[in-house]
């Protein structure tokens, strides 16, 4: 794909993201991936430059090969992936950045320093949850879910918290009253199967109004979620069934082979996802996902800054 084109579902986000463009700290700079997304978030016009921490002959030589001009990037030097992740955080709690895209550092280190209390960027009444965004081929809009990085085998309560981080990620990009799906294997309760154990409970919470500006169901399977037709041959009716706009998984093994099955084997598919329940974006791609998905997690991140 080239540069200038915009994929599926990409060009609103663009829009959204390019109102109020801003910096960006990238921990372990040295990742070719991310810098060829940060080239491509620069000819988006959505950041303008920003920190690139790290080994400065290494990402020099990576920006070249990435097609990024450091002119607009301050470009410090830190061997240690902690302390890399703690500056740029520290950017981001002083405001010099607006959100924090992950180099060449494993998901923990950076989370390990985003949970610091003494940064004050996690809420004392919130948990961090992933939310990804999609584009898929044939879809008609944008497809949320959660969770493919941090809830490993998430209880019912960091469910009903995912579930309300899902809702206003969809509703700071302009969903009305996102419709949210319970997966699960089965659409019918089963006791040994704690996912419908689960989604039988979210959905009477939500019932009772425990998530306001939102409509949220299940258990679904992935069918009656996403296809009416689906719903309709399993004789499921009811608010999201069909519909939905964001998926909440019951684990993370589910949501992550979700998440690397997109754009792995989906051509023109793409994810991007974020840390969510922070008071900055920050973005948590894949080291080994393509540069289209970081190009994304951008303007996602940008977006929702």
């Amino acid at each position: 794909m080239e540069r200038n084109d915009m994929p599926v579902h990409g060009t609103e986000l663009r829009s959204r993201a390019r109102r109020r463009p801003g910096r960006v700290a990238v921990p372990r700079a040295d990742n070719l991936e991310a810098l060829e997304a940060l080239a491509m978030a620069i000819q988006d016009e959505v950041i303008q430059g920003g920190v690139l921490i790290g080994d400065p002959p290494r990402i020099g030589e990576m920006a070249a090969q990435a097609g990024l001009s450091l002119a607009p990037f301050q470009v410090v030097p830190c061997e240690d992936d902690a302390a890399a992740c703690r500056k740029a955080l520290g950017l981001a709690a002083s405001g010099e950045v607006r959100f924090v895209l992950k180099g060449q550092v494993d998901t923990k280190v950076l989370l390990r320093a985003l949970l610091d209390r003494s940064l004050g960027l996690v809420p004392e009444d919130r948990i961090l949850t992933h939310v990804a965004m999609a584009g898929i081929p044939g879809h008609p809009q944008p497809l949320f879910f959660s969770d493919a990085a941090i809830l490993i085998a998430p209880t019912l309560a960091e469910k009903a918290q995912a579930v309300r981080n899902l809702v206003e990620v969809a509703s700071t990009l302009g969903v009305p009253e996102p419709r949210v799906s319970l997966i699960a294997p089965v659409e019918k309760v089963n006791p040994k199967i704690e996912a419908t154990v689960h989604a039988a409970e979210l959905t009477r919470m939500a019932s009772q109004g425990a998530f306001p500006g939102a409509r949220v169901a299940g258990p679904h399977d992935l069918y009656i979620a996403t296809s009416e037709e689906g719903a309709r041959i399993k004789g499921v009716q009811d608010a999201v069934a069909g519909n939905a706009d964001a998926l909440l998984f019951p684990d993370l093994n589910t949501a992550n082979v979700f998440y690397k099955t997109l754009p792995r084997f989906l051509p023109g598919a793409w994810n991007a996802g974020i840390v969510a329940g922070a008071r900055i974006p920050v973005l948590l791609p894949s080291r080994a996902d393509p540069a289209l998905c970081k190009r994304m997690g951008i303007l996602l991140a940008a977006a929702l800054a």
